[in-house]
């Protein structure tokens, strides 16, 4: 029995030894796996602040690009309404143009004309009053206010560029966020806690089963004592129970090494998430990094190109604003010069009259002129017979002179008026008559609109001299001095 004795205490021993050691390893991967939940719970703050300043410097990237999309909205709606405007101005002036076209010389305007001209004029080939004109100043403008245009368009060309740079980089930045985050979004906050619980109850089975093991070798080691003590009473001595203990310390060493295996697993496990957490808090530190670099390079510069596009537009449409006061100055300067047409006609009836009443005054006063010298020289002759024959023609040599004779004379000849015909007359009757009722219409409308409301606003157009045919002349010429 004795070594039997020696035996049990030698393997119990050797089984207390190993629990130990097992049980010194699963309150090593605890310690281990408290420092890592220490590290966790010191992580997630940090990652949640890292991570709220990503979402408010994208949100503040967001608001740039919404207020970006407003101006390029806004400069694209400009670009509609000055296209819009330019058209309209284009076609008024092309009806213009057109009825210029139409509106024929009269012929005989165009022979007194051609009498009067010198060598260096030419209007051959003119017909009617649009070949009076150029409309070269008014291709230009044209085309300056269409490049203008062109130009607000480049920068809102640019305006959505720069839309699309930040979208891209904001989806990139998504993406990259979602992807760092992704490894921790749907991990269980109370995991780490609930693990470490898992753990100590773990590690207090086995601190349990390490107390029995040593009671196990304590009682074989009081065995022994009694055995190699008390002589006379060593054959009374049961082992029975140390005996039956010591076939379950190889299932017990077993059930600590699974335990062991317990707590090493869930300290990967923590150990596992750790990594997570530090890869994750990496990566958000690289995003807000580049995030900084963006705001700092790229988003400056938009910003800058941004304040300067809107100082651009506003340049252009002041530009254009100009070319449009412009146009509409020389629309309207075109439809007085087709109005102004049918009253130079007019005024050449007028004239025609006049000259007419002054050839018949004229007409008048010579035959006035001659009656009066005949009656004059008749006395003369009636008193040189009755008395001047008897008198000495040295007395009063001055008596023999002649009578004065009066003449019309005609300061500034005027050339030959035109015989206008009557459906030119006709023409421009009709369309003076058309064009007051018009304006009379208009200002009957506008007197309406001026009641119905508080506020009325004069606009003033500046004329413009481009593309203007040359006006005629105040000239003195029709109403000639007549004197005697």
């Amino acid at each position: 029995m004795e070594q039997e004795l020696i035996d049990l205490l030698l393997f119990s021993k050797k089984a207390l030894s190993t629990g130990q050691t097992i049980c010194a390893q699963a309150n090593t991967c605890l310690q281990t796996s408290e420092h890592h939940v220490e590290t966790i719970a010191k992580i997630h703050p940090k990652l949640i602040f890292v991570d709220n300043h990503i979402i408010v410097q994208t949100r503040t990237l967001e608001r740039i690009k919404e207020y970006i999309d407003i101006e390029t909205e806004s400069c694209n709606n400009r670009i509609k309404e000055r296209e819009s405007h330019l058209q309209t101005l284009t076609l008024e002036l092309t009806n213009i143009f057109n009825l210029l076209k139409k509106r024929k010389i009269d012929k005989d305007i165009l022979q007194v004309n051609k009498e009067r001209m010198t060598g260096e004029e030419n209007q051959q080939g003119y017909t009617c009053l649009f070949d009076y004109i150029s409309d070269q100043g008014i291709i230009e403008l044209q085309r300056q206010a269409d490049d203008e245009i062109g130009e607000i368009e480049t920068i809102s060309n640019l305006l959505q560029n720069q839309s699309k740079s930040i979208a891209t980089f904001l989806m990139e930045i998504t993406k990259t966020r979602n992807a760092a985050l992704s490894p921790i979004i749907l991990l269980d906050t109370e995991f780490s806690s609930n693990k470490i619980q898992v753990q100590e109850n773990e590690i207090s089975e086995m601190a349990e089963i390490l107390i029995s093991l040593t009671n196990h070798y304590d009682q074989l080691g009081e065995a022994m004592r009694i055995y190699q003590s008390d002589v006379e009473g060593r054959n009374e001595l049961d082992i029975t129970v140390l005996r039956d203990d010591h076939e379950h310390i190889p299932r017990i060493l077993e059930d600590l090494g699974n335990r062991l295996y317990i707590v090493e697993s869930i300290n990967e496990e923590i150990e596992s998430r750790v990594q997570l957490y530090l890869k994750v808090k990496d990566n958000l530190i690289k995003l807000l990094n580049q995030l900084d670099l963006f705001g700092e390079g790229q988003a400056d510069l938009i910003l800058e190109k941004l304040v300067d596009a809107e100082n651009e537009i506003e340049e252009r449409d002041l530009n254009l604003e100009e070319y449009f006061k412009q146009l509409s100055s020389l629309a309207e300067w075109y439809r007085c010069y087709a109005s102004s047409y049918n009253y130079l006609l007019l005024e050449v009836e007028r004239r025609k009259r006049a000259q007419e009443k002054q050839e018949s005054i004229k007409r008048e006063l010579l035959k006035k002129f001659e009656e009066a010298y005949n009656d004059e020289l008749q006395e003369r002759r009636s008193w040189a017979v009755q008395h001047g024959q008897y008198l000495p023609e040295v007395l009063c040599p001055f008596i023999n002179d002649s009578p004065s004779i009066l003449r019309v004379g005609i300061e500034s000849e005027p050339g030959r008026l035109p015989d206008l015909s009557p459906e030119s007359i006709e023409r421009a009757l009709l369309e003076i008559h058309n064009n007051n009722n018009a304006s009379m219409s208009e200002t009957t409308s506008a007197a309406t609109t001026a009641t119905n409301t508080t506020t009325t606003t004069t606009t003033t157009t500046n004329t413009s001299t481009a593309a203007v045919p040359t006006t005629a002349s105040n000239t003195d010429s029709d109403n000639n001095n007549t004197h005697t």
